[in-house]
């Protein structure tokens, strides 16, 4: 009772969430079970034995010990959508604020007419009204200072990708080095180290299509180093390290079968080709010039292309087509680091 503050925060949250009435009333889509326990949603003994994962998760947690035994975690925890959990939580929560209105000494009433929680001291509650305006006057300012929060990150976030791409607009002297390097398997393969450092310089953006993890996956049995690249990325990815990104697939493109068949190597770098220009194409205007903006940096030695094969030859005049350039990745790292 000596926490108001409390009360009050506790009576916005059940103020905020729809009403059992008002999910009824919806049209959701709901099983049985989950039906069931929206009809007893405002009462304060809900009986709700439905398991979620987050039952599951703190299933040992001492202090939830006394509230686990209705439970059966032995028996398969039933597939609910994520609507329906939503919904079973939403039931569980309003229960609980009309059985903490039910305890003797409360501070915290549920108002039938208006159909609100109201937080008020013994000495208010003569004024159920202007209680309920300060409820919904204090829920509108809660929104409002989650949307401040949400804008700041969000200019927190565009301000960081400015700063990282910002080469592109600077004189060509500062921005010689591409702002996103996309490796290849064999780069990884071979110089993880060396993609690491690149990684926490803090000054390139890494992007790592899905058909390099293919290639990893597959070669991973037989090569160290692709186990440990996998080790890594998966370590990275997990931390939400903005530096490393996994790009989804690209959706349609020329999946040139046979080619995949004759040349494994040139029908890959196709599709890190495919990658660099959906990259391209979702940091452009359509109308800037997005010469330089990726490279593509590799494991192979480029210094006489005459080389490979000539699938291999047409796949790196394609980028050139493209404006994506292909650096052999120790020599990026040479020129970066020569350039300070």
């Amino acid at each position: 009772q000596s926490s108001q503050s409390l009360w009050n925060r506790l009576s916005v949250l059940l103020n905020l969430l729809p009403s059992a009435a008002d999910l009824q009333e919806s049209g959701l889509v709901l099983c049985n079970e989950v039906k069931d326990i929206l009809s007893g949603a405002e009462l304060p003994d809900l009986k709700a034995n439905l398991l979620l994962p987050e039952d599951v998760a703190l299933r040992n947690l001492p202090p939830l010990k006394n509230a686990h035994k209705r439970f059966n975690f032995e028996q398969d925890r039933p597939i609910f959508s994520a609507v329906e959990e939503s919904v079973v939580r939403i039931c569980c929560i309003r229960s609980f604020g009309h059985f903490i209105t039910h305890l003797q000494g409360s501070i915290l009433q549920f108002n039938s007419e208006l159909g609100i929680f109201i937080s008020i001291a013994q000495s208010e509650q003569d004024n159920l009204l202007h209680q309920a305006q300060a409820q919904f006057h204090m829920a509108a300012e809660e929104a409002r200072r989650n949307r401040l929060m949400r804008d700041m990150a969000q200019l927190r976030l565009q301000l960081e990708v400015s700063q990282l791409e910002g080469s592109l607009q600077q004189p060509k002297a500062q921005s010689a080095m591409s702002p996103y390097l996309v490796p290849d398997t064999q780069a990884l393969c071979q110089h993880l180290a060396v993609v690491k450092q690149l990684a926490t310089s803090g000054r390139f953006i890494i992007i790592i299509p899905r058909t390099v993890i293919d290639g990893l996956d597959f070669l991973k049995k037989e090569n160290a180093g692709a186990r440990d690249s996998i080790r890594y990325l998966e370590a990275e990815f997990k931390k939400g390290n903005r530096y490393i990104r996994c790009q989804k697939d690209v959706g349609k493109s020329f999946e040139r079968h046979k080619l995949k068949r004759q040349d494994l190597d040139a029908w890959n770098l196709y599709k890190i080709l495919d990658s660099c220009k959906q990259l391209t194409v979702s940091q452009g205007s359509g109308e800037d010039d997005t010469t330089g903006m990726v490279t593509i940096i590799t494991g192979f030695q480029l210094e006489d292309p005459s080389t490979f094969s000539a699938p291999m030859q047409s796949a790196i005049q394609a980028a050139a087509n493209a404006s994506v350039e292909i650096k052999n990745v120790l020599e990026f790292y040479k020129q970066w680091k020569e350039m300070g």
